[in-house]
């Protein structure tokens, strides 16, 4: 059976994609002074298409030589700007998409490379009315403020009820759910959420990140003067002995929560084991224990961290590749634990210890003047020479000699030393005059002096002035120039270097990559590299275990970024771990293993839990379309350009925001936003149904003197199905008893309603997925924040995550039938067979859809009502 797909009664089409620039001037964000809502640093900005306007590098190019210097003149006046393309895909490929889009829906489309977004530390005002002025600019608008649609009533499944239930009508989901696909199958759900940015941050710092054998290790945030540290630590690549501190031995390639640590000033790496020093001065450990490395008396293993024995004030550590650990007081005393065969503990013996000794006193108490290699070890005294110990068979004491040492001995010519670093048998100084020493084995170029050949005494890295920092990889060396640059030299086997090659370099060599308050850490075959600004973590060279974190065991040879954006939601809760997703698990965007997120994802949670829920797995719940493939992310300008890259035809996006660009409470759609706007009608004409709440801003979408209201309803239909929250009926059973509740079926207080809303769902008591407890969550007495459910989900955005579930169900029934529903039929299906509004209703926000009769309008049962 095959039915039409095409639009029903939609508008003529226009010869002209929409036009801004009747907007600038007028519309809020256009122009000073700004209102509330606006961002005072970011703008986007849009070229008329026919002027063919590029930016790059700062400087614009366009089809009259005279707009490109007007341009440039203002962007002259701006030196600290920053300027870039909306998409980075090929200008070419963007316009070849959009040109088959326009041929196939006989509309003219948005040019997307004539979008811009700019970043400006101040004048933003003065900027936007110099770009609004130049003839060449469509439009340039202050980014608004996106928030989540908030749950004004915020506090059992009758959304899903049968149309004519005593209990009050539904969606009469059952319907759709029982016939083939009609539990979403085959459709994928994107679902953008505001608030926070989700994701694992290096603190930037001396000990934020760590690299050993083949793990790595990072401290998640930064510790702000006067703040508590809320610092966790994360940890990816081989797991063998329990070095990830995850409660497992399974090697991960993306990064998993170490379970247990808060509170963490920074960690280090060793062969199988791993160390995190907290901010009240305790040392914590795991892996590995064979040799007493963990320190905690005992010689088993853990993989969850135990602490270190009869350490509270410690400031620094360092773990060696060899099994042995170190840490330093706040009082200059030097501890040691761990292997002991070469003499690496320095207490002139070569027995282990499994609890730490004293080795010396008057040690620097700054970061980075202990150092654990692969045998010997080192420290920088507060005098600014070092002492080294232990294994010294190419050098790597540094005191002329290849005797080993059991007890710490001085190294020769150093004074001024800030820092030090110890590979497997070389070790690095960075001294305070900015330059940087090396010796020991250089059998791979590792002391960056042009040669091979190995150096009892240090000797200068050619080349390296303004060193701000120095580390050692197993043979390899690293060195950060002004806090900017990289360089490093030595062995390249996979990448290790990052300069593309895997050609070992006997010099350093600038991997050409700038990247302020950069610090680095080498591992036995890989590199880790922290960033305060750009790309916050990168990584490059041995990838075998997943040490890269990027998700896959491919080494690389430049610097790549690893996988640290969290899950939106809390895909541990029972009725959502484990369901399938675009690619993988849920939410799958660093694994669920270890990091169930319970505070701040309760509304995303109780979104995907209204859409995907199982239907089988004898929970709580069940979602209105729990085959859907449900991808959950951040909202943003990319975000939103990535799933319209990304959605194929027949798939939904949901918004699941609305903007805040006036004051407190006064909420719009979305698409007020032009660059939101142009993204929603470019998802609609590839085929793409969006879903955006109308908004919980209690506004007349019609009323003409409303800036925001006619900005809306002044353009083209964007092709969006908006959604306005609708009153349920009262009903003990499930919990809504609230004497509020207008009658059913008509706006709730909070709702926007208008012409231009479609169709509307449940606005109040939605029973759905929670991460919190509260007075309304169920059972009343769980507390496992996996097992919670809420009766009292809510708002515009509670409605449009189930018209988004309905929608993708009736799209999987749809393509089992004949094909995929188009944004303009599928609006048409829903808005003429649901169950309407009472006639009595003064503020329309369309009927409430009915799953059973658009199944019977598309199998040709029954006409449309």
């Amino acid at each position: 059976m095959t039915f039409t797909t095409g639009p029903v009664a939609a508008e003529p089409s226009p010869r002209a994609a929409y036009d801004h620039s009747r907007e600038k001037g007028k519309a809020p964000g256009t122009h000073g002074p700004l209102p509330q809502g606006f961002s005072t640093t970011e703008l986007t900005v849009k070229f008329k298409p026919d002027r063919e306007v590029r930016i790059k590098d700062r400087r614009a190019s366009a089809g009259d030589s005279g707009d490109a210097s007007a341009l440039n003149a203002v962007l002259a006046r701006y030196p600290d700007a920053r300027v870039a393309p909306l998409t980075d895909r090929p200008a070419a490929e963007v316009v070849a998409e959009r040109q088959r889009l326009e041929r196939r829906t006989g509309r003219r489309l948005p040019d997307l490379t004539s979008w811009y977004t700019i970043t400006v530390s101040r004048g933003i005002e003065n900027l936007l009315r110099d770009l609004n002025r130049l003839p060449s600019v469509e439009i340039a608008q202050a980014a608004p403020e996106f928030v989540p649609a908030a749950e004004p009533l915020q506090s059992r499944q009758r959304y899903r009820d049968p149309v004519g239930s005593p209990t009050g009508s539904g969606l009469n989901v059952d319907a759709v759910n029982a016939v083939p696909g009609g539990r979403g199958d085959g459709v994928m759900i994107t679902d953008l959420e505001a608030g926070d940015e989700p994701s694992v941050v290096p603190a930037a710092a001396p000990g934020s990140v760590a690299a050993g054998d083949d793990h790595s290790l990072l401290v998640d945030a930064p510790y702000t003067a006067g703040m508590p540290w809320k610092t966790s630590v994360w940890a990816s690549g081989g797991n063998g002995q329990g070095q990830l501190g995850d409660g497992t031995t399974t090697d991960r390639d993306e990064l998993v929560k170490v379970r247990g640590l808060s509170e963490v000033r920074a960690v280090a790496a060793g062969g199988g084991f791993s160390l995190a020093l907290k901010t009240d001065g305790t040392v914590w450990a795991w892996g590995d224990n064979d040799q007493g490395q963990l320190g905690n008396g005992t010689a088993t293993d853990s993989a969850t961290p135990v602490q270190v024995s009869g350490i509270a004030n410690a400031v620094g550590i360092s773990a060696g590749g060899d099994g042995h650990a170190l840490a330093v007081l706040a009082d200059g005393t030097v501890k040691a634990w761990g292997d002991n065969d070469q003499g690496q503990l320095g207490n002139g013996t070569t027995t282990d210890s499994a609890s730490p000794l004293t080795v010396l006193t008057g040690a620097s108490a700054q970061p980075g003047t202990v150092a654990a290699g692969g045998g010997h070890s080192l420290v920088v005294l507060a005098d600014g020479t070092v002492r080294a110990w232990g294994d010294n068979a190419n050098g790597q004491l540094g005191n002329g000699g290849t005797a080993d040492s059991l007890t710490p001995v001085q190294v020769g010519g150093l004074s001024g030393v800030e820092q030090v670093s110890a590979g497997r048998q070389h070790t690095l100084a960075l001294l305070s005059d900015g330059t940087a020493r090396a010796w020991g084995d250089n059998s791979r170029g590792q002391l960056g002096n042009g040669t091979t050949t190995d150096s009892g005494t240090p000797v200068q890295a050619a080349g390296l002035t303004s060193v701000s920092g120095v580390a050692a990889g197993g043979f390899h060396s690293l060195a950060t120039v002004s806090g900017l640059h990289r360089w490093a030299w030595g062995a390249n086997d996979e990448g290790r270097l990052g300069d593309g090659t895997t050609t070992d370099r006997h010099t350093p060599v600038d991997i050409a990559v700038s990247a302020g308050g950069s610090v680095m850490v080498g591992g036995l075959r890989h590199t880790v590299a922290a960033s305060a600004t750009m790309l916050p973590l990168e990584v490059w060279g041995a990838n075998d275990k997943g040490q890269l974190g990027t998700g896959n065991t491919t080494a690389a040879t430049r610097p790549v970024a690893p996988i640290t954006r969290l899950a939106k939601a809390n895909f541990c809760h029972e009725d959502l771990a484990g369901r399938a997703g675009p690619g993988g698990p849920l939410g799958t965007l660093v694994p669920t293993l270890g990091q169930c997120r319970h505070e701040n994802v309760e509304h995303p949670t109780a979104v995907a839990g209204i859409i995907g829920a199982p239907h089988d797995n004898g929970k709580g719940i069940a979602g209105v379309a729990p085959h859907a493939r449900l991808r959950v992310d951040q909202w943003s300008d990319s975000m939103l350009l990535q799933a319209v890259e990304e959605s194929a035809p027949g798939d939904v996006i949901l918004y699941e925001v609305h903007v805040a660009p006036a004051e407190p409470g006064r909420y719009y759609p979305a698409e007020v936003d032009p660059l939101v706007y142009d993204l929603t009608v470019l998802a609609t004409a590839a085929g793409v149904i969006v879903v955006e709440p109308a908004g919980n801003g209690h506004r007349n979408l019609d009323d003409p003197d409303d800036p925001y209201a006619v900005t809306v309803t002044g353009r083209p239909d964007s092709g969006a199905i908006m959604v306005g929250a609708g009153a349920p009926a009262t009903d003990a059973a499930s919990g809504c008893t609230y004497t509020f509740l207008p009658p059913e079926r008509t706006a709730m207080g909070f709702s926007n309603y208008g012409a231009r809303v479609d169709v509307q769902a449940y606005g109040a008591c939605i029973w759905t997925t929670t991460s919190v407890k509260s007075s309304v969550s169920h059972p009343p007495t769980e507390t496992d924040p996996n097992k919670i459910y809420t009766r009292n989900f809510a708002g515009t955005s509670g409605a449009s995550a189930i018209v988004a579930g309905a929608v993708a169900a009736l799209q999987g029934a749809a393509k089992k039938l004949g094909g995929p529903l188009s944004p303009q039929y599928m609006r048409h299906v829903l808005k003429t067979t649901g169950t309407p509004e009472p006639v009595s209703a003064t503020r329309r926000i369309g009927p409430q859809p009915n799953l059973r009769a658009a199944l019977d309008l598309l199998l040709g049962e029954a006409p449309p009502r």
